[in-house]
């Protein structure tokens, strides 16, 4: 049984993030990858919607200057021939702030001869914006 190109993937973006090692990331990603991390822009400029290599391996370079991965646990996932998607829960080290952060996501993927094709990463942005301002955010009862 061959490797899934999730594993190669996920194991290079690791690397390409927390140790900048791009050269390994760079031949698993399409030319024309169509890529969108939703979030809150605003606050995470690296957040958005990316088209093409070298807007993608950019934004890489901004997470790798934005945060450190210290663990990431896999939630539930599945696995298609050229398709995959997953929960996962991160915990991260803001580098500006040497906040740690604990991060949820769903990521969907689909590869083509081996390369990312197109990726969208939904965010638990509520949390995240509440360890991000270090205060709760109070909302107003809904009746």
């Amino acid at each position: 049984m061959t490797e899934n190109c999730l594993w190669r993937f996920s194991r290079a973006i690791h690397r390409a993030i927390n140790e900048r090692q791009r050269e390994e990331i760079e031949p698993l990603i399409d030319d024309d990858v169509d890529w969108a991390i939703y979030g809150p822009i605003d606050m995470f400029p690296f957040l958005g919607a990316r088209r093409g290599k070298e807007a993608v391996l950019e934004v890489i370079r901004q997470i790798a200057d934005n945060i450190r991965v210290h663990r990431f646990d896999r939630e539930s996932i599945m696995l298609g021939v050229d398709s995959a998607a997953s929960m996962m829960r991160y915990s991260l080290t803001s580098l500006e702030s040497s906040k740690p952060i604990s991060l949820r996501l769903a990521h969907f993927a689909q590869f083509k001869a081996g390369r990312l094709l197109n990726i969208r990463v939904l965010l638990d942005t509520f949390d995240l914006v509440e360890q991000a301002l270090g205060h709760p955010i109070h909302l107003p009862k809904l009746a």
